[in-house]
């Protein structure tokens, strides 16, 4: 037994430097799939955040009398938008939104009104509401509705760690909207 024992022992072969040879070569692709678990997990924090404050914002037009839904889009970091910056904020998006685009058909005959914040686009913010028209709702008592669009930056707003990959999200732009009906 102890002679198989001696013939055993010698028949080992070092090992020494394969683990770290082995760790040398995997530790990159680790790497790399745990920046971009992470990169993911921010930006659908950045979509959710965003969904929110676009229901957010249907809401607040939704409630607005007549007399005050077209002012509440207008002039630099008008009221809605102000609102939406701050829910942004709360939800962990730094800058906010990069723009806010109100429409409805309040008050017009039907007819539809866009009210963006601001006007134009800032530079990088290729951001523009849905194609569709408002939609006509069967058996609503008013056929009046409200849609909000809210972008915002994914570069302004979250760490880019997959850049020095090849792999940038700083020009996406995450765009959510929502429509409402009129309540008032």
């Amino acid at each position: 037994m102890q002679k198989f024992r001696q013939q055993f022992n010698k028949k080992k072969v070092p090992r020494s430097g394969v683990v770290v040879l082995e760790l040398i070569l995997t530790m990159p692709a680790f790497l790399i799939m745990m920046l971009a678990v992470v990169q993911i997990s921010l930006i659908y924090v950045v979509i959710e955040q965003t969904a929110f404050a676009s229901r957010y914002a249907a809401k607040i037009a939704s409630e607005t009398t007549d007399a005050n839904i077209n002012n509440l889009n207008t002039g630099p970091m008008g009221i809605l938008k102000t609102q939406v910056d701050r829910v942004l904020r709360v939800g962990g998006i730094p800058q906010g939104s990069c723009r806010v685009i109100l429409e409805h058909n309040v008050d017009n005959g039907g007819a539809e009104l866009t009210i963006a914040d601001p006007d134009p686009a800032a530079a990088n913010c290729n951001c523009s509401p849905p194609a569709i028209a408002l939609p006509q709702v069967p058996g609503a008592t008013a056929d009046e509705s409200v849609r909000t669009t809210v972008c915002v930056r994914l570069g302004d707003n979250i760490p880019d760690f997959l850049s020095t990959f090849g792999f940038s999200v700083a020009d996406f732009v995450v765009e959510e909207s929502t429509t409402y009906l009129y309540e008032l």
